[in-house]
């Protein structure tokens, strides 16, 4: 962001320029105690028509330059994936300049979704006819990678819902249990949990069946015939275990004696 500034080129004319300095008052008006904490050079950047957008801003910072964008005042954000997760601010073009990011376990690559989340804001409903996404090449990451990373499906979808004990007193302190319940078994990660349920339910069903088949086919024979068997076949199996360690140490054997002759023979 710092070095499309440089520049000097204001991105937005002076009707534009003037609705931002009107909005930036009125967050300065209402954040003075703030003010101090916050990176004076965004709100130069902010005049030019551009903006940042990560995990380092405070959350007031990145409201402010929510409202911006969506009020079509800014003409570039430079911005994490988590811009375009849950918020609609579409754009008319969607620059990826790396296909990978540091993540907890240290540098791993994009997953589908998130790429297809961000490319996703790429066309202005109702203003674009289509939007445009451009992936860019680095070092680390060719034409290739990209190509097999737009052509996986998209991730399963996850909840992280967790409901918490003081989550769990606020929400009863406002609402009656049978809402609180309601609202939980509304909830993606309810829904997801009966999905699982549903599909264990189903597989516990073939399991039975195939119990059932197999009870049937043992049902000819006694306990003590079967118990037999069973030791018969755990012995073939060591059997067959030993067979192929000799097997081998009978190849390795040939092998040095190959090159022993060879040795002899020069």
């Amino acid at each position: 962001a710092e070095q499309a500034a440089a520049l000097r080129t204001p991105l937005v004319g002076g009707d534009e320029v003037g609705r931002i300095e009107s909005i930036v008052a009125d967050f300065k008006r209402a954040n003075g105690a703030l003010l101090d904490s916050l990176d004076v050079r965004r709100f130069e950047l902010l005049q030019l028509g551009i903006a940042s957008h990560h995990a380092g801003m405070l959350p007031l910072e990145k409201a402010l330059a929510e409202q911006l964008f969506q009020a079509n005042l800014l003409k570039v954000v430079f911005a994490t994936e988590t811009l375009a997760a849950g918020i609609n601010m579409p754009a008319r073009t969607t620059v990826v300049t790396t296909l990978s990011k540091r993540g907890d376990r240290g540098v791993e690559p994009l997953a589908a979704s998130a790429l297809l989340q961000m490319a996703g804001r790429a066309g202005r409903r109702g203003i674009d006819e289509r939007g445009n996404v451009l992936l860019c090449r680095s070092a680390w990451e060719s034409a290739p990678d990209a190509a097999r990373l737009l052509a996986r499906p998209a991730d399963p979808i996850e909840s992280n819902f967790c409901l918490g004990y003081g989550s769990a007193l606020k929400l009863r302190r406002r609402r009656p249990l049978t809402e609180c319940e309601s609202l939980i078994a509304r909830s993606f990660g309810a829904y997801t949990a009966r999905a699982k349920a549903e599909t264990a339910v189903a597989q516990l069903g073939g399991v039975e069946e195939e119990r059932r088949r197999l009870r049937a086919l043992l049902a000819r024979f006694d306990r003590s015939s079967v118990a037999s068997y069973a030791k018969l076949q755990g012995r073939l199996e060591a059997e067959q275990r030993s067979l192929s360690f000799l097997r081998a140490q009978e190849a390795e054997a040939e092998a040095e004696e190959a090159e022993a002759q060879e040795a002899e023979a020069e």
